[in-house]
């Protein structure tokens, strides 16, 4: 999978901009507020459908312009993708498919693995357990092809059941027969969850085992039910158990809903142990294990998104990011302020370069021949 090319319109403060990517690193620099983000912004939205940036879309379409339209051409198998989504204010969604509607943003999607890295990751360790299901979530929805329509159907059960649990305060053949559903599915997406998290420990392993400081991290995927539930039945019953509890709270208080991964050294959260540098650092390895194992599935290369790289590197972690960027099996869009920023870490022939000031975009060429 690559970006082959981007076209944006009437997107953020761009009229029109088109480029042209590279298949590896692509860097983009320019001064805040030029616009270098929004081409990161742009991207995420095409496999997504929503911004990273503000939940308002009327925000990104240009002032006194009724809506934005996005399109990329990508490859995947050797086969290429045309892709279009055009946003107005009015909230219509068009999405077209080698020039054909589609309905589902979800097609976008599989053909566009997307991963993101801004100075707002660091929720990942300091948010919810929400941040970090969307995060293994994002893993296993492009690794195991059986999960995105068993996560569906689980979240409409999961609805269900929670509607009832606000209507009824007596156990009823009904109420059986959703838990019984409940249970199937949310042990089928445990095993799903648990089988992909076990890879992304083995590709992050593999990338840090010559750094002594992130190489006794550990993963532990908390299923959302206690360890000692051992069985779909025992998870059934789990749920009858505490019926009357779930009754008065108006939800289900155990289920996949509920999963998180831990993150510990040394048997304590990571966020209380490392620093807010090295953090980041560990942000990148857990993004490039990712790529990579989604990569290693055989049937995508996924995109990394990185804004503002710099911010909070000192030199040293910036060499170890790089080392890390290295052994990627993606395409990789990075912005920056400075080039000199970048450049120096990345070979000329591997990347290339893109200035950026008012809403336009000039490939350049640096000392190293870097040009499009």
């Amino acid at each position: 999978m690559a970006l082959q090319s981007l076209q944006l319109s009437q997107f953020r403060n761009i009229s029109a901009l088109a480029i042209t990517a590279h298949p590896e690193f692509n860097l983009i620099y320019g001064e805040n507020g030029s616009g270098k983000t929004s081409l990161l912004e742009a991207i995420y939205y095409l496999a997504h459908g929503r911004s990273f940036r503000s939940r308002v879309h009327q925000r990104l379409i240009k002032d006194d312009t009724e809506q934005f339209t996005l399109h990329a051409k990508v490859s995947n198998n050797q086969q290429s993708y045309s892709l279009g989504l055009q946003r107005s204010r009015s909230s219509e969604l068009l999405l077209r498919l080698n020039g054909a509607n589609v309905q589902r943003l979800a097609e976008f999607a599989e053909l566009l693995p997307v991963q993101l890295l801004t100075p707002d990751s660091f929720r990942l360790f300091f948010g919810g357990p929400k941040e970090r299901r969307q995060f293994f979530d994002m893993g296993v929805f492009h690794v195991e092809p059986g999960f995105f329509p068993v996560w569906l159907q689980f979240n409409r059960v999961l609805k269900q059941r929670n509607a009832l649990l606000k209507q009824r305060r007596r156990y009823d053949d009904e109420f059986a027969y959703w838990d019984q559903q409940f249970a199937n599915l949310a042990w089928q997406l445990q095993a799903q969850r648990h089988k992909y998290v076990q890879q992304l420990a083995e590709s992050y392993n593999l990338l840090v085992e010559n750094n002594a400081l992130l190489a006794d991290i550990s993963m532990q995927l908390q299923s959302g039910w206690p360890e000692r539930i051992n069985s779909e039945q025992a998870l059934l019953e789990l749920l009858q158990q505490n019926f009357e509890q779930d009754s008065r709270q108006g939800f289900s208080q155990y289920g996949p809903q509920k999963a998180d991964l831990k993150l510990k050294k040394a048997q304590l959260n990571v966020e209380e142990v490392l620093s807010r540098g090295q953090l980041k650092v560990l942000l990148f390895a857990l993004k490039i294990a990712q790529n990579n194992v989604i990569s290693n599935s055989g049937s995508k290369q996924p995109l990394l998104l990185i804004d503002d790289l710099a911010s909070e590197l000192d030199v040293s972690s910036t060499q170890v990011v790089f080392e890390y960027l290295t052994q990627i099996n993606s395409q990789v869009f990075i912005t920056a302020i400075n080039a000199d920023q970048v450049s120096p870490y990345i070979a000329a022939q591997r990347s290339k370069m893109f200035h950026v000031e008012h809403g336009q975009i000039t490939a350049r060429t640096d000392e190293d021949g870097r040009t499009t």
